[in-house]
């Protein structure tokens, strides 16, 4: 239950210390326009007790509160996170361990992230539905908005002036339910972002979002709300930046190619849809049909159309449709490709296609993606790459290793870092 805690406040923290992005075209000249200006901060509220008066995970909690505020990087009397927001325009500036600025224009739907070190933007889709991941044994776990519920309700409260509602987005993290509730204001122009895009299906800007954990209500608040006249050149890229057509979350200073990017929700095939009966999930179609009667404990995120499911602690997967294509026959899955999968036996993983027909026989302690037909993979201590048929194509010489990005790959031996081709030979970045 602790660890789940945790993930609940995690879930909230991401909004802080997540990177984020920019968007819209060079700027041709600076004029005023109306923009409403919002900061926001972190925010928990618990019951009054001294520090010998809590428990164990109370302490934790707070803890990581204050934790996440001396990682912010924010002075004193500073903001976390400060929005512009005009009819449709958003920049969003946020303090954290990678500090990043958003610019949106609401017409193309388009972000970019920008980083005043490199001096480039990337571009980026507005909004994705991901909001974190975690581990459930040996698999990952998406944590995802578009598999939650939005509730509407009819209860409001006062923040700064505005008349707020109430939404409730009802959310699974992993087997334990986590409702995050949003107030939000009607008369304010929508605010969302990045990983945030739930906040889109909201008529109004959110002033503060929490969850309730243990007794603590924890996420943030905003801390100003006013509406002031602005550069328009805010939500603009400076002229002397680099555009780019890709981005990588993680901050890491290579790009990631599309070709990278793998389809992760949870939504089946159009007429499908997941049930639950409070215990196991299972798939209906529109009309009401049992299609696959509640059999899975845990369903996971898409990705090339196929999705991880298990049950007592056993994985297989299936498709868009609910086939089950993989029995439940395995410790871990991870979808690799639309046609192989890492599968987990005796805590070694195999290389298996759709049909469960094993290509490599359990050997590796882990697997990546296979990009443009080649995957790293660790045996004992040392990583090399293989292709989809299993044959090494880089032997097992390296410490650490990253996938294969236009045709090179990060890695780590010994003190030296550098970057190699397909076949192992030292390429220039």
């Amino acid at each position: 239950m602790k660890k789940t805690l945790q993930r609940g406040l995690f879930l909230l923290l991401g909004l802080f210390f997540c990177p984020i992005g920019f968007n819209s075209v060079q700027a041709q000249e600076i004029k005023k326009v109306k923009a409403w200006v919002v900061g926001y901060d972190i925010a928990f509220d618990m019951p009054r007790k001294d520090s010998e008066t809590m428990t164990e995970e109370e302490q934790q909690m707070v803890a990581m509160m204050e934790l996440g505020k001396a990682m912010s990087g924010a002075k004193e009397g500073e903001p976390l996170l400060k929005a512009y927001v005009t009819a449709n325009k958003m920049r969003i500036e946020q303090k954290g361990i990678v500090s990043s600025v958003q610019i949106s224009n609401l017409e193309d739907s388009i972000s970019y992230n920008l980083y005043a070190e490199t001096e480039t933007a990337y571009r980026t889709a507005l909004a994705t539905p991901k909001v974190s991941t975690e581990m459930k044994g040996d698999s990952m776990i998406v944590v995802s908005s578009a598999d939650g519920k939005l509730r509407f309700s009819d209860e409001t409260m006062e923040i700064h002036g505005f008349s707020c509602k109430k939404a409730i987005l009802e959310m699974n993290v992993g087997d334990v339910k986590q409702d995050m509730t949003i107030w939000y204001a009607e008369k304010l122009p929508k605010l969302f972002w990045g990983e945030y895009d739930y906040l889109e299906k909201i008529p109004g800007m959110a002033l503060k979002i929490s969850t309730n954990t243990n007794g603590m209500d924890v996420g943030i608040k905003a801390a100003s709300v006013k509406e002031e006249l602005v550069d328009d050149t805010l939500f603009t890229i400076p002229a002397h930046y680099t555009i780019e057509d890709s981005f990588d979350l993680s901050g890491d200073t290579a790009a990631v190619d599309s070709t990278v990017e793998a389809e992760e929700d949870y939504e089946l095939a159009e007429g499908y849809h997941w049930t639950d009966d409070g215990e196991l999930w299972g798939i209906e179609d529109d009309a009401g049909n049992v299609i696959v009667e509640p059999r899975y404990h845990d369903r996971y995120g898409y990705r090339a159309g196929l999705a991880p499911v298990s049950r007592d602690d056993k994985f297989g997967v299936v498709d868009k449709t609910g086939k089950e294509i993989i029995p439940l026959e395995y410790e871990g899955i991870f979808v690799a490709d639309a046609d192989r999968l890492w599968a987990m036996r005796d805590g070694l993983y195999a290389l298996i296609d759709t049909t469960n027909k094993v290509i490599v026989q359990p050997s590796y302690q882990t697997g990546s993606l296979f990009v443009d037909g080649v995957a790293y993979v660790q045996k004992g201590e040392k990583i090399g790459f293989i292709d989809k048929n299993g044959k090494v194509v880089v032997p097992f010489i390296y410490d650490e290793a990253e996938i294969f990005i236009d045709g090179k790959a990060w890695v780590k031996k010994g003190e030296e870092e550098f970057y190699i081709d397909s076949k192992g030979q030292r390429v220039q970045f």
